[in-house]
């Protein structure tokens, strides 16, 4: 596929050999993607595997037949009423029972999925081989003999049989990034950013096993998250601790892979470390999108909630990159008490409008919550219903139309906008440099699985170097900037 790709470029280059400098500047920049390139960088309509590998009670409830409300608790109690072999063996039932349960021609034909996002705990990490001095050290033996790593990495390269992308999402810390359940453990506070020595643990070992093991050779894998929904915290000092340590550790190992963290519920507070601290080309910044928990939301109808969608999701794309890991179609009850009308019609409108507005403003895409339950379908958490009942779309199978007579529209309005504000003294070649330059990322990334752009950011600060390496910088790069953004949200959307 990517050496038609390049013998494409290569005639390309022959043809226009005699014509513009310009013309030819962007088509050395696609000539270097790999499959792994564009897993790692296309826009994703993904979903989660909520409680494949962390046990959750309220999507799959089997393993707490024994007691216990989180899996620590719940394992342990399984260990407890019969013995470390037996409660090994639940686990491996379970997660071979929700893997069989994968519908995959569905995911790919009917829905369009491109990525999972897969939460798993450090725990599971290596068939818990690297548990000393951790909160489930005393389980060690439970998972070395349930095997989830070594699922885990099947599920991987099934999941590339399909074009499907993985991004190993480390939901579980040892003391918990929050204090809900899917930590694994019962945690009165969020202590894992104020423990040195678990920092320690995850960034020297844990970590670095994940990269190694399961990103570097895996060309499907397109990140790895490295916290899950961090509490809000006004300085973070613990946070950007932990997360400048993790992306400088991945780096050494892998540089190109994507590293996520959580938006703490702050979303500008991570736009303005990663500009400060120049990661922004390394980071994707994970932001929840929930309208069914808060007091607030609660107190709206389905209509209200609804047209505050574009405010409430209003981040600064223009810096950071950014995706949705999570998000539903579920509203709060009190919600449904206060709305008239159809109910699946506003279920379908809120799903719709939810996607829309991440597409402005999440160069990553989404993953909904969740793929499936151990009964029933999950209803408004669940993928499968909503995208049959169309609240969901389904990712469509065209490829990008770029309209040449459009193209030179779009140069031609830059020009004339410019025109008696300097213009004449501007380069607005570069604007058409840029322009261009993305409808050829655009045209490479359709060749592969009807793909489209994603990380937007780190992409054009990655060509903009490239530009500049060739053509020089100037005052007047911000005409490039703006020609290549405009390609993406012209040509570069489903």
């Amino acid at each position: 596929m990517f050496d038609k790709i390049k013998q494409k470029i290569e005639k390309a280059k022959g043809a226009l050999e005699h014509s513009d400098e310009r013309v030819l500047a962007s088509i050395p920049e696609t000539s270097g993607l790999s499959k792994k390139d564009i897993y790692r960088n296309r826009y994703n309509h993904g979903v989660n595997l909520g409680g494949c590998f962390i046990l959750e009670k309220w999507i799959y409830e089997s393993v707490f037949d024994k007691g216990g409300d989180n899996e620590f608790d719940a394992v342990s109690s399984q260990v407890n009423h019969s013995s470390v072999d037996e409660a090994a063996s639940k686990l491996t039932k379970h997660y071979n029972d929700y893997i069989s349960k994968i519908d995959w021609n569905w995911l790919k034909n009917e829905a369009g999925i491109t990525s999972f996002r897969i939460p798993i705990g450090y725990w599971h990490v290596g068939n818990g081989q690297l548990l000393d001095e951790l909160p489930f050290e005393p389980l060690r033996e439970v998972y070395s003999r349930a095997k989830p790593w070594d699922i885990l990495k099947n599920l991987i390269n099934k999941a590339a049989e399909y074009d499907i992308g993985v991004l190993i999402d480390v939901h579980g810390l040892p003391g918990g990034a929050n204090t809900d359940m899917h930590s694994g453990c019962k945690n009165s506070s969020p202590s894992f950013f104020n423990k040195s020595k678990h920092i320690d643990k995850m960034v020297n070992v844990v970590l670095p096993f994940i990269c190694r093991d399961a990103c570097v050779n895996c060309e499907n894998v397109i990140g790895l998250q490295v916290v899950n929904e961090a509490v809000f915290d006004n300085s973070a000092h613990g946070q950007k601790s932990y997360y400048s340590r993790a992306v400088a550790a991945l780096n050494r190992i892998d540089p190109g892979l994507p590293v996520v963290i959580s938006d703490g519920w702050w979303p500008d507070q991570w736009a303005d470390w990663l500009g400060q601290t120049n990661l922004a080309a390394k980071v994707v910044v994970d932001s929840h999108v929930y309208r069914c928990f808060s007091a607030e939301d609660k107190g709206k109808d389905a209509n209200q909630i609804i047209n505050h969608l574009s405010e409430s999701i209003s981040w600064p794309r223009d810096r950071i990159d950014f995706v949705v890991g999570e998000f539903s179609c579920v509203l709060d009850e009190e919600t449904w008490r206060k709305t008239a009308g159809n109910r699946d019609e506003w279920v379908r409108k809120f799903g719709k409008v939810q996607t829309s507005n991440f597409a402005n403003v999440a160069s990553w895409g989404w993953f909904f919550w969740t793929l499936q339950f151990q009964y029933g379908d999950g209803g408004e958490w669940g993928l499968v219903p909503m995208v049959k009942k169309g609240a969901i779309p389904r990712r469509p199978q065209g490829s990008p139309t770029v309209d040449e007579n459009r193209v030179k529209e779009i140069i031609n309005e830059h020009i004339a906008y410019w025109k008696d504000k300097g213009g004449d003294a501007m380069e607005h070649w570069r604007f058409e440099d840029g322009l261009r330059g993305a409808i050829a990322d655009i045209n490479a990334f359709a060749q592969f699985d009807n793909s489209r752009i994603g990380r937007w950011k780190a992409l054009a600060m990655q060509r903009r170097a490239q530009y500049i390496s060739r053509k020089g910088d100037s005052k007047y790069m911000w005409e490039w900037d703006q020609g290549f953004q405009r390609a993406i949200d012209e040509f570069g959307r489903y």
